[in-house]
């Protein structure tokens, strides 16, 4: 990933965060010489950092458990928000002309072993690991316990776990440091009051902070 120092997040809580608020990542892996993207949740337990862990599930028809070599890297992309920066917001722009639009960004790269598990109690813990994060902030959350024990099993019987172990994280939040302070007051302002949908409020925050994901805290 192409990415100039300014634009560089090395914050492991800030990492973290993204990956704990965006967990839908694009895996991308090799088969056969061929690169292939699939797009899966995955819960990272703990703090990121090199060793640490990431679990997931695919679908057994998925091949990707069978073609992509636990000896080899794979990618996880985690996405947080993301805006487009008009030019109008710059007050700079009134000064010179000297600008052009751009897209603000906050994106982690994590580079590690994907190895899969068709253990039973495995895949239970997973999905229940899963299910738990993704039901937590829910006025009445939906345990996996609420359902049929012979409909899970079934369910379990559909899918392969797989575990994620980090070997190197990039990180870049591109969130308008390259401004002077003037113009990302702007561009924060113009974000705020266009307010066209959710990442707009959150990448506002951003370009005031500099860093997290945007949440109000």
């Amino acid at each position: 990933m192409y990415n100039p120092k300014h634009f560089e997040q090395n914050d492991a809580t800030a990492i973290t965060e993204l990956i704990q608020n965006f967990p839908l990542a694009a895996l991308v892996t090799q088969d056969d010489g061929k690169v292939v993207a699939n797009h899966i949740p995955f819960l990272l337990e703990g703090q990121i950092g090199v060793g640490s862990r990431l679990i997931g599930h695919v679908a057994k028809m998925n091949p990707v458990w069978e073609t992509t070599s636990p000896d080899a890297d794979s990618l996880l992309i985690f996405q947080g928000p993301s805006a487009y920066i008009t030019p109008n917001w710059y007050p700079s722009k009134q000064e010179n002309h000297l600008v052009v639009p751009t897209y603000n960004y906050a994106m982690v790269h994590v580079y590690g072993k994907l190895v899969a598990s068709h253990d039973g109690e495995v895949k239970r813990l997973v999905v229940e690991h899963l299910t738990n994060s993704m039901e937590s902030m829910r006025p009445g959350p939906w345990s996996v316990s609420d359902a049929p024990a012979d409909y899970i099993e079934k369910m379990l019987g559909a899918i392969v776990a797989v575990g994620f172990t980090v070997s190197r994280i990039e990180a870049k939040w591109k969130v308008s440091q390259n401004r002077p302070v003037n113009d990302k007051e702007g561009v924060a302002k113009g974000l705020s009051e266009q307010a066209l949908n959710e990442d707009d409020q959150k990448m506002s925050r951003m370009v005031q902070a500099g860093t997290g994901v945007g949440r109000k805290q």
